[in-house]
């Protein structure tokens, strides 16, 4: 009888210690959905979700060399290039919600025809801007809308954080600069800041989160068992209805797609 919970007890150690490695966007766990989902997900399954918020281009990076198994990224251009490169075995839009450009409280709003002219007023004028300049999902798209302008961003004008988004709006704020952020990281600390929205909206400001499936040969160590697993439950009607209702200060904070 003892021998026998004692195999039980390490049969339930060792199902415990299979591991799940998401590599994801700091934005997006900051919001503190991914934590509720790994609880989900936990519930369900003997594996323990470790959740590694490093930004799009390191979580990608992590998927190259097979130390995640699962990511959840922001970075469109660099994930078709992950994907070409066969470094994932599939990838699926799952969520969205927008980029909008934060600024000084006492900005007097001006009408712009896009934002691409916005950021060319801000460049004309020199205004302090502040970038994460962390090769983030969040970076890769300023770094697209200045390319857009032929606008390369340097000068006293121009300061690069080098730091997630929530250390990067306290800069902002401290500065009293402008900065390109994801709303959902907005919300959250805003009552924080002396920031307001100055400018939202736009097709070009749509910011998908999208989940990869990392190819088991990048890594001896991938999961990809588990992995699939994940995948598969993010896309169930319960979890899209959770994500879909999740809110932060009465604000929901994603949309999704439907599969």
């Amino acid at each position: 009888m003892r021998n026998l919970l004692i195999f039980f007890l390490f049969l339930s150690v060792t199902l415990l210690s299979r591991q799940l490695i998401i590599a994801t966007t700091t934005s997006l766990y900051e919001t503190g959905l991914l934590d509720l989902l790994k609880t989900q997900f936990e519930k369900r399954y003997a594996v323990q979700v470790v959740l590694a918020p490093v930004g799009s281009g390191m979580a990608l990076a992590m998927g190259r060399r097979g130390d995640a198994d699962l990511l959840l990224v922001h970075s469109p251009a660099d994930e078709e290039q992950f994907m070409k490169e066969g470094f994932g075995l599939e990838r699926a839009s799952l969520m969205y919600n927008d980029f909008v450009i934060v600024g000084p409280k006492e900005w007097q709003e001006r009408r712009f025809e896009d934002v691409l002219s916005f950021m060319r007023y801000i460049y004309e004028n020199q205004l302090l801007f502040v970038s994460r300049a962390d090769g983030s999902g969040t970076h890769r798209k300023e770094q697209e809308l200045w390319k857009n302008i032929n606008v390369i961003p340097q000068g006293k004008w121009y300061y690069a954080a080098g730091t997630g988004m929530t250390q990067t709006l306290l800069i902002a704020d401290e500065l009293r600069a402008f900065c390109l952020t994801d709303r959902a990281t907005f919300e959250m600390v805003k009552k924080r800041l002396s920031l307001k929205i100055c400018y939202e909206d736009g097709e070009l400001l749509r910011n998908v989160y999208s989940v990869i499936l990392v190819n088991p040969k990048n890594g001896k160590r991938v999961n990809h068992e588990d992995a699939k697993k994940f995948f598969d439950f993010l896309f169930e009607d319960s979890t899209l209805e959770l994500i879909e209702n999740y809110s932060v200060n009465g604000v929901k904070l994603f949309r999704v797609f439907k599969r």
